[in-house]
């Protein structure tokens, strides 16, 4: 199994190469940590000699969120290059992958838009069905401030997590909160929601040394 003492020694010296990179254990997250959360990761495989790299994008008011994001992406290291800690070059590769690929891609990604607009790397259906999930569409739109997009799929989803049970319940009730404050053109009362659940984000993953509270773009009026 890749060991901490590898992660830590890789993460440490490309964090000394990049001023907005914040080493949190396996994962690097970019800082400064507004709104979206982007970060690269480093998977502890049962292959002791082979690593697997992943990078990640998700919105940061998510209340049971991790710095996994929405959905894992591969990170894919060129072809016939070393791809096993104990090769030469090695670290070469995936800095080479890194810097000139997912680094620039993931920084990109500046704002609540931008969590369907990533370019430059593919992005699988998995993603985009968590994209898609009513109560992470639910936040993300009304955190947009688009108010009117949020109505149908509330009236859709808004009974549901009362006959639920399990793992789901508890995501479709927040979803069904938020869109009741929606529904009720409360602007502030959405805002501190989403303030309330970012900051329970940030404090769960440990980020509140990078962390810059923002308002949303439903504070300051409906989207365009």
């Amino acid at each position: 199994m890749t060991t901490k003492k590898q992660i830590k020694a890789l993460w440490s010296e490309l964090s000394a190469r990049h001023d907005d990179i914040f080493v949190c254990g396996r994962y690097l997250v970019l800082k400064p940590q507004r709104h979206v959360m982007r970060s690269i990761s480093i998977d502890r495989s049962s292959d002791a000699d082979y690593p697997s790299f992943d990078w990640h994008v998700g919105h940061a008011f998510n209340p049971v969120g991790s710095l996994g994001g929405l959905a894992p992406e591969p990170v894919f290291l060129e072809r016939g290059k070393p791809n096993r800690w104990s090769q030469q070059g090695f670290v070469d590769t995936v800095f080479d992958a890194l810097e000139h690929r997912i680094l620039p891609m993931l920084r990109r990604v500046q704002g609540i838009e931008h969590l369907s607009q990533i370019e430059g790397e593919p992005v699988s259906l998995r993603y985009q069905g968590w994209l898609n999930h009513e109560p992470h569409r639910i936040a993300i739109l009304a955190a947009q401030g688009r108010f009117e997009d949020v109505l149908p799929i509330y009236e859709e989803i808004k009974d549901w997590h009362l006959t639920m049970t399990g793992a789901w319940q508890p995501g479709f009730e927040r979803a069904s909160r938020l869109g009741a404050l929606v529904a009720a053109g409360d602007r502030a009362g959405v805002a501190a929601l989403l303030h309330q659940w970012e900051e329970a984000f940030i404090a769960r993953n440990r980020l509140e040394p990078i962390y810059e509270k923002m308002p949303f773009p439903c504070e300051v009026g409906p989207a365009a």
